[in-house]
């Protein structure tokens, strides 16, 4: 899976300028758009918020118990020269040493997982960047086929009404005429609202101040990038779920270990020829009591068998999903290799001909415009099959969520 970088200077400033000192909207590429949303979008920023604060809990691994400063005056405790001595200590206690390490590790491993997390959001971002920049681009070319057959048909609705008004011909070419225009009209204002939406969903995603605005570009084929599994973000995230359990049950375990504890002082007292006594102490606390810890230790390794089935079954449905929508996108491409190899060069040859023949009267201009609607009509199911073709190649080529 490809790396997403932030190159979005130049960008910044264009468009700042533009916004700032226009006010107008600005016209940008697919790379331009995707920079902007990871640049900018909030939910984006929450998410690396949450890594940096898991990376920030990593030394938290060694959370040694606070030391201990204690005074103690005991007349049990009688010095030399037969007066009570005080004494003045520290004293510290510490699990087991691997303990701690093993609690950092949890640690990394949680931030390694939050990473992922990341860069499975970031990934997600592209994809609907993707979707909605390539549905307004379908949009605008499908308009501008609905636009060419409405300015047709709005021709040949005035054209039928002033010769039904004149007798040259019938009341059933002139209702005809009508309402294929009024058929596309309604097609053409469909397409028109949904490049509305597909704007608003893009504005969505890369959250810019201003508006924004997508050339006109020729719709084309989007290629497939293959996935490689053993480095998908997902699956890695389970691995890393997996590695976290295995350090859990060693922390568990580690903790069967003895605390250790550690203790110096001195002690004196204020009495002629007094001495210092100085003195430590060191031990051990041992569990006597195993129950709670060995439950503690079998609910772990639980826990890294759900891990287990958890990154087998996602590796499982990322595998399955890439193959389901490799085969539908067979079906698409069917369509589209129809048009490439026979459909744009009858389209093409059925505006020749009915134009030519429409000029030497052989046909009327009922005849004419449904062999202009057929032509578009074939170009219009290329657009619509296009589309869903990319689409699909956007799932594959950033499948995060089978």
């Amino acid at each position: 899976m490809k790396t997403y970088k932030l190159t979005i200077g130049v960008l910044v400033i264009s468009v700042g300028l533009s916004l700032n000192a226009f006010g107008q909207s600005v016209t940008i590429d697919l790379q331009q758009a995707i920079d902007a949303a990871l640049a900018n979008n909030i939910g984006l920023k929450a998410q690396e918020k949450m890594v940096q604060s898991s990376r920030a809990l990593i030394p938290t691994g060694f959370n040694i118990e606070k030391t201990q400063a204690f005074y103690r005056h005991d007349q049990n405790d009688i010095a030399e020269n037969g007066f009570s001595n005080s004494v003045l200590g520290i004293s510290q206690n510490l699990q087991f040493p691997t303990v701690y390490g093993f609690q950092k590790k949890i640690n990394q491993d949680r931030f390694r997982m939050q990473q992922q997390k990341y860069e499975i959001s970031k990934i997600q971002v592209v994809k609907e960047v993707s979707k909605a920049y390539y549905s307004i681009v379908y949009w605008k070319n499908l308009q501008a086929n609905y636009q060419y057959l409405d300015s047709l048909y709005r021709q040949f609705s005035i054209a039928s009404s002033r010769r039904f008004e004149l007798g040259e011909t019938n009341y059933l070419e002139k209702i005809t005429a009508q309402s294929k225009q009024r058929e596309i009209g309604v097609q053409l204002a469909q397409a028109i609202e949904s490049e509305k939406n597909a704007y608003m969903v893009l504005e969505q995603w890369i959250q810019m101040d201003g508006l924004v605005q997508v050339g006109d570009i020729q719709l084309r084929k989007l290629n497939v990038e293959i996935i490689d599994v053993d480095a998908h973000p997902g699956v890695v995230f389970y691995e890393n779920a997996v590695k976290m359990s295995e350090h859990a049950i060693g922390l568990e375990q580690h903790k069967l270990l003895p605390d250790l504890f550690a203790e110096v002082f001195r002690g004196t007292n204020s009495g002629a020829n007094s001495k210092v006594y100085p003195g430590f102490q060191v031990g051990v606390s041992l569990p006597l009591w195993f129950g709670a810890q060995k439950a503690k230790i079998g609910s772990a390794r639980t826990d890294r068998e759900q891990s287990q089935l958890d990154n087998k079954n996602f590796v499982f449905q990322l595998e399955n999903r890439t193959e389901q929508l490799t085969i539908e996108l067979k079906k698409y491409m069917e369509a589209i290799d129809f048009y490439e190899q026979e459909g744009k060069e009858l389209s093409d040859q059925l505006i020749k001909q009915a134009s030519e023949a429409f000029k030497n009267g052989e046909i009327d201009f009922l005849q004419y415009v449904l062999l202009i609607e057929n032509s578009r009509n074939i170009q219009v199911s290329y657009l619509q099959n296009l589309n869903l073709y990319n689409m699909t190649v956007l799932e594959i080529n950033y499948l995060m969520n089978p």
